[in-house]
């Protein structure tokens, strides 16, 4: 930082478009890493991201991204026989410790045809990019996953 410089947020910005296990768990534990340390976490759910956060997936197995092959299956078969916790029960338990806000993009919603009942009540409400980014801009981390 230099002179002068105002010092970041103590926030995460968290763009999702994944929606497989191998992608949403490594997300889960860096939301409950950051809000173990007292960050603030923004989740921006959009296309495949999204879609990990529909009601009707809520109870889906754990699946891998496709392309893995024999790799993948062992991996679910690995998290199953583990019981490791979903990155559902990880995220619930990082906002039950700190603040994390879940966002559904509003252009993903309507390309997919979507709803807002539709989601697991876990995502606040529905918004576009330029209101994401505007809540994010101080973030002193981000990703896109």
């Amino acid at each position: 930082m230099t002179t002068g410089e105002a010092p970041r947020a103590a926030q995460m910005a968290v763009v999702l478009t994944e929606s497989a296990s191998d992608k949403l768990l490594p997300v889960a534990t860096l939301v409950s890493g950051a809000v173990a340390m007292g960050m603030r976490v923004d989740i921006f759910a959009s296309y495949w991201g999204l879609t990990a956060f529909l009601r009707a997936n809520a109870t889906a197995p754990a699946t891998v991204s496709p392309g893995h092959g024999p790799e993948g299956l062992e991996l679910e078969e690995r998290l199953r026989a583990k019981k490791a916790p979903s990155w559902r029960a990880l995220l619930e338990m990082a906002r039950s410790i700190g603040e994390v806000h879940i966002y559904a993009c509003s252009q993903s919603m309507d390309l997919l045809g979507l709803t807002k009942e539709q989601l697991d009540p876990m995502v606040e409400s529905v918004s576009g990019v330029a209101t994401f980014v505007d809540r994010t801009r101080d973030a002193s981390v981000s990703y896109f996953v």
